[in-house]
């Protein structure tokens, strides 16, 4: 096939094959290499984004604890001193309205006995064995998410669902420093989706993208449903765990590739957190979506731009090869027969070489051509005079070849020819009424095969070996006596005179055999 188009396309075919070649290659290694390089710059920067989506969201909720921190400490510095429960009434009822995602806020005495509380709900109770009364009196005013179990009780859970609280609780003190009571408050886990909301809402127009809260032990306290309240091993979990802040492409436990950036929760001012743990992760395919898109547009680019290169080598091509077409035509013009001049052209500095050479190879040829005139008129003469003599030498050897043939023939004993490779090569009239063998049958056979008897034939064999390797014949000239055998098998005593032919056109053995049994 490829031998085929060598021969079909022409050079500005080829080179306008070659332009387009090179500018698809040249164009798509350029593609891969940019879109490998913005492919890992694209992906890294995906996964940045959602690290710092990460971190946005731990900021905001450490901000809003902050917040809830601040101003429950201030209640609790409102309230210290001798305890007035008209006070503080209004202090809690107004810190309720003015927040309502506090979903209680009560006042115990120090033995842990609840004084008052929004609502009037668990006055009365004892709350000392609660993880908040007791962290407060510890001097640890934060408590992590848990479920309410007494308040659940009393009001039921909304749809079933557990609820679930921050504690955030100060001791009271009078101006001795003896504590007089604690202030509790649960704030309830909604403000947490609230923030979900205003952070992932505006996010999730355009893609969607689940965020995490998993607390210091590895919970998940808020996420989607089938892992919230769960444990997970992942190496996003365990980097976050670590305090650290970045993003992992990993495979979750539901079988999916995501994209997820992580952060961790470091307090806000002297609010010192609670050691959350912000996760937010997105569908791998999802994620990297805009990488695939770019792999699309610039994938069309490349092979537009190749197009464009394509047709611009095709141009390119036609103009290179126009002066190298005018060149072919003088070729043609001198193939013709015609002494064609090359004219002169500026195109490119190759084709005004090649252009001179033509013209030197006109002139070359036409004076070549004059002296061949001369020539073949003295080689026709010369020829002529040859072939007379050849002609006559042939006459002369015809002759005597025939001379030569009809002498042995004719003769009146047996003739045998033999090349030097032991094939038979002349076989007369009388040989074949000797031997029984006829012309036709005995040229081009192994002598030693038709006449001479087997137990001698190694003898004739090495005899001829040594001749050939030493070009001594002894047997030559000499009158021997053999026994023979004939085309029966019946031995012959004969005697023979060897002779030996050995020139450049002409190299054989000759024997004239004559049959002992006819002597009396």
């Amino acid at each position: 096939m490829v031998h085929l188009l060598q021969h079909r396309l022409s050079l500005g075919a080829w080179l306008a094959l070659a332009f387009t070649l090179l500018s698809l290659l040249l164009t798509v290694m350029l593609t891969v290499f940019s879109d490998r390089t913005a492919s890992t710059q694209v992906r890294r920067s995906i996964g940045i984004n959602l690290a710092e989506l990460a971190n946005q969201t731990t900021s905001r909720l450490d901000q809003a604890m902050f917040e809830r921190y601040r101003e429950v400490r201030l209640i609790a510095n409102r309230l210290s001193g001798p305890l007035d429960l008209a006070q503080v009434r209004s202090e809690i009822d107004a810190l309720q309205q003015s927040y309502p995602t506090y979903a209680w806020i009560g006042v115990t005495d120090p033995a842990g006995t609840v004084l008052a509380a929004t609502r009037n709900l668990l006055e009365g109770a004892d709350v000392s064995q609660r993880p908040w009364f007791q962290n407060a009196l510890r001097g640890q005013a934060m408590g992590d998410v848990h479920e309410a179990l007494l308040l659940a009780q009393i009001v039921g859970s909304p749809g079933g669902e557990p609820m679930r609280f921050v504690d955030i609780a100060f001791p009271l003190k009078d101006d001795s420093g003896q504590v007089t009571g604690v202030l509790g408050v649960h704030l309830s886990w909604k403000w947490a989706r609230e923030i979900e909301q205003a952070i992932f809402v505006p996010v999730g127009r355009s893609r969607t993208i689940d965020p995490l809260i998993i607390s210091s032990a590895g919970v998940v306290l808020l996420g989607p449903p089938e892992v919230e309240g769960t444990v997970l091993k992942l190496r996003s979990v365990e980097a976050a765990l670590q305090g650290k802040q970045g993003f992992e492409r990993e495979t979750w436990p539901d079988g999916e590739d995501y994209l997820v950036g992580f952060s961790s929760d470091r307090g806000f001012e002297d609010y010192p957190g609670l050691g959350w743990r912000v996760l937010v992760r997105q569908d791998l395919d999802e994620a990297y979506a805009p990488v695939d898109q770019m792999h699309r547009r610039m994938l069309m680019g490349g092979l537009v731009a190749a197009l464009l290169f394509s047709l611009l080598g095709w141009g390119l091509a036609r103009w290179i090869t126009r002066p190298l077409l005018g060149l072919a035509d003088v070729a043609r013009g001198l193939e013709a027969g015609y002494a064609v001049k090359v004219p002169a052209s500026n195109a490119y500095e190759e084709v005004a070489i090649l252009g001179g050479a033509f013209n030197a190879m006109v002139k070359t040829l036409q004076h070549n051509e004059e002296e061949l005139r001369h020539l073949n008129v003295s080689l026709e003469r010369r020829v002529h005079e040859r072939t007379a003599e050849l002609q006559d030498s042939f006459e002369r050897m015809d002759d005597n070849e025939a001379r030569t043939r009809a002498m042995i023939d004719t003769a009146q004993e047996p003739f045998i020819g033999m090349d030097f490779e032991g094939c038979v090569t002349d076989w007369n009239t009388q040989a074949e009424k000797l031997f029984g063998w006829s012309r036709e049958e005995a040229l081009g056979e192994s002598l030693a095969h038709l006449v001479v008897p087997v137990r001698y034939q190694v003898a004739f064999i090495e005899a001829l070996a040594h001749f050939h390797q030493t070009g001594d014949a002894p047997f030559v000239g000499q009158r021997m006596s053999r026994i023979l055998v004939d085309r029966s098998g019946q031995e012959l005593p004969v005697e023979m005179k060897i002779g030996l032919i050995n020139t450049d056109r002409l190299k054989l053995f000759s024997a004239f055999i004559r049959d002992l049994r006819e002597q009396p």
